[in-house]
């Protein structure tokens, strides 16, 4: 099992589905965590009560607040970023949030980000920050990190400023910084994205499903215990400062197969049509070259057979809706 050394950490949108799920499991190691979030898009319920867990129900564009609680702590998982919750299909889509919002998504993902690695270099802490595979754009391959960065969402945009603010700072400060690019995570607690919408349509009429796009488009899903793991592996690794690491399988799902394959593991004869079309910003095909991060020696290990069986499961236990 890997142990984060450090005794005090604070997680940036650890209410939400990755920071609550990485939240939990540095909780199980024994460790302090504050939890940052302004509750936009994430939810109580997502994180226990636990004595060694603190909630603090803020904003990352308060300098002051990062400032107290960024001193307080080791390390920083900066993974917070705006993206509201809501019960209409696609609404909570990061990447048609930022199309129809892009001055909101750039004022939390690049500005908020800023604050926060601002705060970082005053007090000498290590980051790791959570970007995404939206600033690649349209590639009919699978995408290494020296990939040139073409994004077609302001999201993507948005995500590249941060990282060029941290690449910036680990140059001209010192600062002791991490980027990932994540591709599809999945897994408990997320509560929007295609299979989390899958299993709501199917639950409200199991006889016909209709989905965006055309069922073409292939993506690379990668479960979340898989990308918790990897997150604080970088934490404890000083190899991985100053680097920019994809984070997924290398490997690509139609998004027909994942959703066959869902229906099946529902034991359902459903009739599944697909609309041919998606949002602006949407691509066909999103998948990593995830050499990098297997030559640092972390290769992910649940299959998404096995990981589709876990996110079910938890979705009939959740209740399925907040």
């Amino acid at each position: 099992m890997v142990m984060l050394l450090e005794t005090n950490v604070l997680v940036t949108g650890g209410a939400g589905f990755i920071g609550s799920n990485l939240a939990l499991k540095l909780l199980e190691q024994g460790k302090n965590v504050t939890i940052l979030d302004n509750l936009s898009s994430g939810f109580l319920s997502n994180v226990s009560t636990h004595k060694n867990l603190e909630i603090i129900n803020g904003d990352i564009r308060d300098i002051e607040l990062v400032n107290k609680l960024v001193k307080d702590n080791d390390i920083v998982f900066h993974l917070a970023e705006f993206i509201p919750n809501s019960s209409n299909y696609g609404a909570g889509h990061v990447i048609k949030f930022s199309v129809e919002n892009p001055l909101i998504d750039f004022d939390v993902s690049a500005k908020g980000t800023l604050v926060v690695l601002d705060s970082v270099k005053q007090y000498k802490k290590r980051l790791v920050f959570t970007s995404t595979a939206a600033v690649y754009g349209l590639y009919n391959e699978n995408i290494s990190e020296d990939f040139k960065l073409r994004p077609i969402s302001p999201y993507g945009v948005s995500k590249i400023c941060a990282e060029q603010y941290i690449n910036l700072y680990n140059r001209i400060y010192d600062t002791r910084s991490t980027i990932f690019r994540l591709f599809n995570v999945y897994g408990p607690n997320q509560r929007k994205y295609v299979m989390y919408d899958t299993l709501i349509k199917l639950k409200n009429d199991p006889k016909k499903l209709e989905l965006f796009g055309t069922g073409k488009e292939q993506r690379d899903f990668i479960y979340i215990n898989d990308v918790v793991d990897a997150l604080i592996f970088a934490s404890i690794n000083d190899s991985t400062i100053g680097e920019v690491i994809n984070i997924g399988t290398g490997k690509a799902t139609s998004i027909e197969r994942l959703v066959k394959l869902m229906v099946k593991k529902m034991e359902l004869d459903t009739e599944i049509i697909f609309k041919g079309t998606s949002w602006k910003g949407d691509v066909s095909l999103l998948v990593s070259n995830n050499s990098k991060l297997l030559n640092f020696g972390f290769k992910p290990k649940i299959k998404l057979d096995k990981g589709l069986d876990y996110f079910i499961n938890w979705f009939k236990k959740s209740g399925s809706i907040v």
